[in-house]
C-alpha cells in the first residue's frame, strides 16, 4: 500500500506525519489566538463606573423632606461628604419608588413634606450624587423633629433646553448594578422604572462630563410608563430645564424623544 495515501486508524499507534503536523499547527494557532481574542474583546468593554451600593449597611441622616418632585432628603446634619450633592434622592426598597413607602408612613406620622426628619436607610452613590433606599420600608422614619421648617420648594425658572444621552434607572446605575446602563441593562430598568423608580436622564455635557436630569413631563407629571420603550437607548429630549430641590429637572414631552445613532452619540465625547 502506498503511505501517502494512507490515511489515520483512531486505535492505531501512530499518526502519518502530514496529520500530526497539521494538528499541530492548528493547536498552535487555537492557543495563541483565544488569549488573544479574549484580551481584545475585554480591551473593547466600556469599563464599569466606581458607584457604590452600601449594601448591608444601614444609615441615618437627618434632614428636610421634600416630596417634590419626586421624594428627597435634603441632608443637614453634614455626613454628605465634599464634591457630593446633600440633596439625595429616595428610592424604595426592590424594584419600587419611594412614594409607597412614604404614603404608609404619612398614614400614621401625618404628612412630612417640609419638615425636619430622620430617616434611615441604604445609601447609593456616583457621580456627585447620593440616593438612598429606604430598606426597612415604613420603619425608614427615625424621627420628626419639633422645631418649625419652612416648607419652601427651592425652584429655578425653566429654560428651553436639549440634550443627547442615556434615560436611565437611577437606583441601580448609580450603584447597585453593574453595569447599570446601555442595552444590557434595559430590561432591569424598565422593571425599575415601571415600579416607580424616577427616571433619570444622564445628558452628555462635554467630553465625557454628565448632567443628570429627573425626567417628567410637561406639566411635571410623572411620565414613568410613556418612555419605557425609551429606557437604556441613546436619545435626544428637546424641553425645558429647571433646578427643584437640589435636582435638575428636565420637562419633556414622551414623543419628543428621539432616538439617535451610537456612532454620532460618542463622537461628541
Amino acid at each position: 500500500m502506498n503511505k501517502e495515501n494512507s490515511f489515520f486508524v483512531g486505535w492505531k499507534d501512530d499518526m502519518p506525519k502530514a496529520n500530526r503536523s497539521l494538528l499541530i499547527k492548528f493547536i498552535v494557532v487555537l492557543f495563541i489566538s483565544i488569549p488573544l481574542l479574549t484580551f481584545l474583546i475585554v480591551k473593547s468593554q466600556k469599563p464599569f463606573n466606581n458607584h457604590i451600593f452600601e449594601f448591608g449597611n444601614v444609615k441615618e441622616f437627618t434632614g428636610i423632606y421634600h416630596a417634590d418632585p419626586v421624594p428627597i432628603l435634603e441632608v443637614t446634619d453634614n455626613k454628605i461628604p465634599e464634591g457630593f450633592s446633600n440633596y439625595v434622592l429616595l428610592v424604595g426598597f426592590g424594584k419600587f419608588g419611594a412614594e409607597g413607602i412614604i404614603s404608609n408612613i404619612e398614614k400614621s406620622s401625618g404628612p412630612l413634606n417640609g419638615l425636619k426628619v430622620t430617616l434611615q436607610g441604604t445609601l447609593i452613590y456616583g457621580d456627585g450624587r447620593y440616593l438612598m433606599e429606604l430598606t426597612k420600608k415604613e420603619d425608614s422614619l427615625i424621627k420628626i423633629f419639633d422645631e418649625p421648617t419652612v416648607a419652601n420648594t427651592h425652584l429655578y425658572d425653566r429654560k428651553k433646553d436639549g440634550y443627547s444621552g442615556e434615560i436611565l434607572d437611577p437606583k441601580c446605575y448609580f450603584g447597585v448594578m453593574k453595569p447599570g446602563e446601555g442595552k444590557i441593562h434595559k430590561s432591569c430598568a424598565i422593571r425599575c422604572i415601571s415600579g416607580g423608580i424616577p427616571p433619570v436622564f444622564r445628558a452628555n455635557i462635554e467630553n465625557g462630563q454628565y448632567e443628570y436630569f429627573l425626567l417628567l413631563g410637561p406639566n411635571g407629571e410623572k411620565i414613568n410608563k410613556a418612555i419605557l420603550n425609551d429606557v437604556a437607548e441613546l436619545v435626544t429630549i428637546d424641553g425645558e430645564t429647571s433646578i427643584i430641590n437640589g435636582w435638575p429637572v428636565l420637562y419633556a414631552n414622551p414623543s419628543d424623544i428621539i432616538r439617535i445613532n451610537k456612532k454620532s452619540y460618542y463622537a461628541q465625547d
